[in-house]
């Protein structure tokens, strides 16, 4: 259930509107969607929620781990309209499959998924997909539907900070803003696949992805409940990522380092490993 939050004074709003600012994803991304907070502010806010969530969600403290993710976001997020824009990337201390993006460019991995994946492109494409929905903004979208511009717009402005706990809480128990459309979810394909290629990685990889999560839930459904819950998997879904990676050049499948990788966060993610 969606936290009931107060309603705050309509000059929030009121600033809100008068934000210059791109309305929408970028060119030719989420252009149908009306997207009320400037880039600038919605980067402030993804702070403030990184900083929130970082006292709730257990993280990797490997810097091999973390420069890995790193380099491997930034690669992708440099194919994007928003390459300019400073892009962070987690590494989460839990073992369930998952992976999510809020806000102002914060991506989260699981280390569960990175040892679910079956190689560098794989897990590059998960990431590239929740680049996508940071691209196209569908995480703030979310944020407004659920808790009201005033709200957020306070949030921005540093007028009430208490939400942002309440906010955080529900975005790490119950997935809120990770519940995106299938009109999302396909756009977030979309441009997560044309990141992949970009970077220089194997198209075919976002396929391989979903297969190998079909495969692996069935020897452990438990630890991709959320995965599902948030990233429905359907054949129509599969069958487009093949047929579009068909058209892209070949890329890179794996590198040296993503072995060595998975086997360090294999203390955090043994359940998935061994589902492998």
């Amino acid at each position: 259930m969606t936290p009931r939050l107060p309603l705050l004074a309509p000059t929030a709003l009121l600033l809100t509107l008068a934000v210059p600012g791109c309305l929408c994803g970028g060119d030719g991304v989420n252009s149908g969607d009306l997207n009320l907070l400037s880039l600038d502010d919605e980067w402030a806010l993804g702070e403030e929620l990184a900083t929130e969530i970082a006292t709730q969600l257990p993280m990797v403290e490997d810097p091999v781990v973390q420069a890995y993710v790193d380099r491997m976001g930034r690669a992708l997020a440099a194919q994007t309209e928003m390459a300019a824009r400073p892009w962070r990337f987690h590494v989460v201390a839990d073992p369930a499959v998952n992976a999510f993006a809020i806000p102002g460019g914060h991506v989260y991995v699981n280390a569960g998924l990175i040892g679910a994946a079956e190689n560098a492109a794989e897990l590059a494409s998960v990431v590239g997909h929740e680049v996508g929905h940071g691209v196209a903004r569908h995480a703030t979208e979310r944020m407004v539907k659920a808790y009201g511009v005033q709200l957020v717009a306070a949030l921005v402005l540093g007028e009430d900070a208490g939400p942002l706990e309440q906010i955080a809480t529900a975005l790490v128990g119950e997935g809120l803003l990770a519940r995106f459309s299938r009109t999302d979810e396909r756009e977030a394909d979309e441009l997560g696949l044309r990141y992949l290629s970009d970077a220089g990685y194997a198209p075919e990889a976002m396929a391989g992805m979903f297969e190998t999560l079909l495969t692996l839930r069935q020897r452990r459904p438990v630890l991709f409940e959320r995965w599902f819950q948030t990233h429905p998997l359907t054949e129509d879904r599969v069958a487009w990522a093949e047929e579009a990676a068909r058209a892209l050049p070949d890329g890179l499948l794996t590198d040296p380092d993503f072995a060595r990788v998975r086997q360090r966060v294999a203390p955090y993610a043994a359940e998935a490993l061994s589902a492998r």
